[in-house]
């Protein structure tokens, strides 16, 4: 299974390496400005492949159409670019009528109407991306458009095209239900969506004390996620050339604890990273 790494800290790319990561993230700024030979060097140089291309801006249900114009503009010069850089998934917004994409939310994201609106302005993307053999990969957000498995399977019946994906971020599902019943999620949400993704995020997620209580991200293996549950089916699901990408690491230490954890899980399951 191939293992991509995404650090937030200034030694990412060394310490990616150190933990056996084979793959790092592109952004598609830098595709769409610099094209894919350029943009795409910085991680050839280091010994690795590009693992996603991160178009995260993209909102199909922005009201704001000054900045979804630049948007699409970009994502639209970034399709025909993704083969060159060997990594065909361009990971989008599902859509959020809220202009903040994933920080916040709105009450019709969770309409028929949106889902409706979102199949129509994924359409010329996604004949474009049928030409070029790209992918659009929907990140999933429990406040936006695909907020749950059935929702995109939902949209998928909409489109009808093989060119969408979803990203199995489980934990961007997660309600607070989820977080006292992990396992039976993990296994709810792997399940509805075997055979409709590519790329998995891998992360953990704590939730706070209080009355009001909500959920917080964690150093992996300090929160409830289940991963050894989750390894169990993507080794089955993941298909060949898919990327399991480690993400959202804060530190080195966080990265070197984390890696190790999964190496553990892995070999439970018989899964290798590579």
């Amino acid at each position: 299974m191939k293992l991509g790494f995404v650090g937030q800290f200034p030694e990412a790319v060394p310490v990616a390496k150190e933990i056996g990561a084979t793959g790092l993230p592109l952004s598609i700024n830098a595709l769409a400005e610099r094209g894919p030979e350029a943009a795409a060097k910085p991680i050839r140089d280091a010994g690795m492949s590009a693992c996603q291309i991160g178009a995260f801006g993209f909102n199909p249900l922005s009201p704001n159409r000054a900045e979804q114009k630049k948007q699409e503009d970009m994502l639209a010069k970034a399709i025909p670019l993704a083969a060159a850089t060997g990594c065909p998934y361009l990971v989008i917004n599902s859509g959020n009528y809220d202009e903040a994409g994933f920080m916040r939310g709105h009450p019709d994201n969770f309409t028929d109407r949106a889902l409706d609106e979102v199949a129509v302005a994924l359409d010329p993307v996604l004949s474009l991306a049928e030409q070029h053999g790209a992918k659009i990969v929907i990140e999933p957000m429990v406040h936006c458009v695909v907020s749950v498995p059935e929702r995109f399977l939902a949209l998928k019946e909409r489109v009808k095209s093989n060119a969408l994906r979803v990203n199995l971020d489980i934990c961007n599902f997660f309600t607070l239900k989820d977080m006292w019943q992990p396992a039976e999620a993990v296994k709810r949400i792997c399940g509805l969506l075997a055979g409709h993704y590519d790329l998995v995020h891998c992360k953990d997620l704590t939730v706070s004390q209080g009355v009001h209580i909500h959920i917080d991200e964690t150093p992996l293996g300090t929160g409830v996620m289940d991963w050894e549950t989750a390894l169990h089916d993507i080794a089955r699901d993941l298909p060949e050339g898919g990327w399991f990408i480690y993400e959202h690491v804060k530190s080195a230490e966080d990265a070197r604890a984390g890696a190790k954890l999964l190496r553990d899980m892995a070999q439970k399951e018989g899964i290798e990273f590579s």
